[in-house]
């Protein structure tokens, strides 16, 4: 079976109903604390293993030859990247490749607690991977505590990014995204959509912790149960 191309990707994730654009209407709080237009929530994907195998196959073959020993994802939503891109990885290349990841921390970021976890970071070549990336927030958390455990962040891939996001961005040497997402984000206090009262999403990203905050702001569910 070819490699996934972009057009592939995106179809497969309208079609599992992963992604909200800008023209659907509805208002977004990312892990950063921006508020988006736009957001794709990989969930709805994730109970199909041959789909995010596909998708995760088509990130690491951008970055086989550049002797990743581990890969590594922030958790929860990329865990199953952190498998398959190793599984994947030692298919292209035919030498071990560990697959981890990195929990979420109080009161936030993340940490690596998990026993042989660190040791799989530490003066490994590491690629980063993640399902989503919104504004860049969760991931170059990640590349620091990488980094910060001895491992050398040989690249980031993603299965979607925003525009704007960059390998200068997140300060790579390469980043690989398989497709583009565009919509537009702000600071809370500069939201266009928070001026024109446009629902906030309660039950994908962090849009409960500002209707906690903000009771009378009006507010949407968007899962279907």
């Amino acid at each position: 079976m070819p490699i996934m191309a972009e057009s592939e990707a995106l179809q497969a994730l309208k079609d599992k109903g992963s992604l909200y654009a800008p023209e659907d209407g509805y208002h977004f709080k990312g892990t950063s604390g921006k508020h988006t237009s736009g957001y794709c929530n990989i969930d709805p994907v994730l109970p199909f293993s041959s789909l995010l195998s596909r998708m995760t196959e088509a990130i690491v073959d951008n970055f086989k030859e550049l002797g990743a020993q581990t890969v590594i994802v922030p958790a929860t939503g990329g865990i199953p990247l952190s498998q398959w891109g190793s599984h994947h990885l030692e298919k292209l290349n035919g030498g071990e490749v560990l697959g981890v990841w990195a929990d979420k921390a109080k009161p936030g970021g993340f940490a690596v607690e998990r026993d042989g976890f660190a040791e799989a970071l530490k003066d490994r070549k590491v690629l980063v991977l993640e399902d989503i990336i919104n504004t860049m927030f969760s991931i170059k958390q990640v590349i620091e505590l990488t980094r910060h455990r001895g491992g050398e962040v040989v690249g980031v891939g993603s299965v979607v990014a925003n525009t704007g996001v960059s390998a200068e961005a997140l300060g790579v040497d390469k980043f690989f995204n398989l497709a583009t997402f565009a919509y537009d984000a702000w600071e809370e206090d500069e939201c266009e959509l928070c001026a024109k009262k446009v629902p906030m999403v309660i039950d994908i990203g962090h849009g409960n912790k500002f209707a906690e905050q903000h009771p009378d702001y009006p507010t949407v569910q968007v899962i279907k149960a």
